[in-house]
């Protein structure tokens, strides 16, 4: 049979994770479960940071800045690197006890990787701030050991600036006492030059010039460009004493260029003797070059592992997989959801939708681990008799009348209608007490027998004995009025007498058990017997309701089968493969059986499909008012 291919949409997803719920949660769960276990299992990290503001300034003392044009923005970022060196790990862990200089070498060297490993500086942003930051699995650790790095790189900070102070004096004094013999040598030349040459002092004044307007225009071009008005005058007149110093006479000439020599000395060795006068008192002062802004705390929580953020992550993944898990067990199954698959797959209609019914009382003994109640009571609970006649549960029995009613073109005015399932636990012995019920309730003079002789459930349910019953009627045993039960034996069953008054219509309902077990059902059930007693049954009730065994587990409902005006194949969603189910009613068919149609039972209003949206009323109404 060609098989009509349905696309999923976005309400088909969603009812399968609705199906699939407990797949779902558990996927959820068991992110969440390994994250937490995940989480436990690792050592946790503390982290502490100490915050240092650098003095680029006074790293350098300024002297050596002015000489040699040291970068104060890339002194921050060399500072960063002293931090992380191994020569801080060294002295902090010398000041911290760790090693001392007669600690090997090997130990001395893992214990200062192990402390490089711990720090790590860094710079904050468009400042000269560094964050030196602390991270160990020791919560007492981590706030002194960042702590200890700052004053340690401070200590060296200050023995650094110390010692280039020191280098920068003795480089200058040397210059100093170079720039001394030039400047005298100088003198010197110029002194026996003027004793030797008589000049008119022309050039010497020239040159003074000459130079006053060079150190002007240096200035000046500190400002300004070579454009600049100042600066194209000065230009101008250097140039013009430069051509009046080119038209001296030779001794004239000479006399100006040793004055300038003079001079250029002697600015000189002004300059070294100031700096060297600085470099002195930078030598002497023991300036920080850095201060702790803010010094590190010890923490209270750890930074590793987050456990928020792995919960979440864990949540997260659990989420995907439980998708992914229903999903793959949605694929899995081999049994039919929906009530457009049931009639695609067995080219059956569907004549009745049994809504699934919610016992809030045993769902809150099992939440919190009590005891339930014994499975007459749960079961006592779902018969129409205990809802309101018009509540949606009882009117979903006189649907599946009427649809059973006029499946045929002609309609019987009385019949057997016979009720079977594929396999065990599907419902039908409910489904099948219940129409027989609603039928009666409805007026309708209904007769209900037990026929399924293997495993006889519903003379327990109405505290009425199982001997004597049907078996016993067919071997003639007892009389009918002996195995018939009416609201009398209900009352004495067990059957609440507030609860029979209740319910109008339950007079017109009869009851047959089982009765004695024969040890051989199918020839019982195959006998004359059996048929004659139905046909006399059948004429003296308008309805006949029969209940019995799974088809593929025993030969009894096939048997039945061939009295029985209409035959329901009753399916709980989810229970069997649909391969069964397709066996069983091959084999109801094969034999000839008036089969007018499946039941889907205990169907969850959640997992119907949403063009089905009818049915999804049950779940609002069927609560009692």
């Amino acid at each position: 049979m060609p098989t009509t291919r349905y696309e999923l949409n976005l309400y088909d997803y969603i009812r399968i994770l609705k199906r699939r719920k407990f797949v779902f949660f558990t996927g959820i769960i068991s992110g969440l479960l390994f994250s937490l276990i995940y989480t436990n299992l690792q050592t946790p990290v503390y982290q502490a940071v100490a915050v240092v503001k650098i003095e680029p300034s006074l790293i350098i003392p300024g002297v050596a800045t002015e000489m040699f044009g040291w970068d104060m923005l890339n002194a921050v970022n060399t500072e960063v690197k002293v931090i992380n060196s191994a020569v801080i790990a060294e002295r902090t862990a010398k000041k911290l006890g760790l090693i001392t200089d007669t600690t090997p070498k090997e130990i001395a060297s893992a214990v200062i990787s192990s402390i490089q490993n711990k720090i790590q500086a860094e710079r904050v942003p468009d400042s000269n701030l560094v964050k030196i930051i602390a991270i160990s699995s020791n919560k007492d650790e981590v706030a002194k050991l960042a702590n200890t790095t700052a004053e340690v790189y401070i200590e060296k900070g200050i023995e650094d600036r110390t010692r280039r102070a020191k280098e920068l004096r003795e480089f200058i004094e040397k210059q100093l006492v170079d720039a001394e013999q030039n400047l005298r040598n100088a003198e010197e030349k110029l002194r026996k030059f003027t004793e030797e040459t008589k000049t008119t002092g022309v050039g010497r004044q020239l040159a003074i010039e000459l130079l006053t307007l060079q150190a002007k225009r240096d200035e000046l071009l500190k400002i300004y460009t070579e454009k600049h008005p100042d600066v194209v005058s000065i230009n101008q007149k250097i140039k013009f004493i430069e051509e009046q110093l080119t038209k001296l006479p030779k001794e004239e000439l000479e006399y100006a260029r040793l004055t300038r020599e003079v001079k250029l000395n002697e600015d000189l060795y002004t300059l070294l003797a100031k700096r060297y006068k600085e470099a002195q008192i930078s030598e002497a002062d023991r300036v920080q070059t850095a201060v702790i802004v803010t010094p590190a705390k010890p923490p209270t929580s750890p930074v590793k592992p987050n456990r928020m953020t792995n919960l979440s992550l864990g949540g997260f993944i659990g989420f995907i997989l439980g998708i992914i898990f229903a999903f793959v067990v949605e694929h899995l199954d081999t049994s039919i959801a929906t009530i457009e698959e049931v009639e695609t797959y067995l080219g059956l209609p569907v004549v009745g939708v049994i809504p699934h019914i919610e016992d809030k009382t045993k769902k809150r003994q099992k939440f919190l681990f009590l005891k339930l109640k014994d499975e007459i009571s749960d079961i006592k609970n779902k018969l129409v008799i205990y809802h309101s006649p018009k509540s949606p549960y009882v009117e979903t029995y006189h649907t599946l009348r009427t649809n059973i009613k006029f499946s045929q073109e002609h309609v019987e005015t009385r019949g057997i209608v016979l009720f079977t399932s594929a396999g065990i636990s599907e419902g039908k012995t409910l489904t099948s007490v219940n129409f027989a019920l609603a039928s009666a309730l409805a007026g309708i003079k209904t007769l209900y027998i037990e026929f399924d002789l293997r495993r006889p459930l519903v003379h327990r349910w109405f505290g009425i004995n199982r001997v004597p019953g049907i078996t016993d009627y067919i071997l003639g045993r007892k009389m009918y009025e002996e195995v018939a039960h009416t609201t009398t034996d209900f009352l004495l069953g067990g059957i609440e007498i507030e609860r029979i008054i209740a319910t109008p219509g339950l007079e017109n309902f009869v009851f047959i058990s089982c009765g004695n077990i024969p040890p051989n059902p199918v020839d019982l059930l195959s006998s004359s017997k059996t048929f004659d007693v139905l046909t006399e049954l059948k004429e003296k009730f308008e309805l006949v309701v029969i209940d019995t065994p799974p088809v593929l587990l025993f030969a009894d409902a096939l048997i039945l089968s061939k009295y029985a005006t209409y035959v329901i194949l009753v399916y709980r969603v989810g229970r069997i493969a649909r391969g069964a189910l397709k066996r069983a009613k091959d084999m109801l068919l094969s034999i000839k059986a008036n089969l007018v149609g499946v039941v889907l039972n205990d169907i969850r209003a959640e997992e119907m499909e949403p063009r089905y949206g009818y049915y999804y009323a049950y779940k609002y109404y069927t609560k009692e008012k």
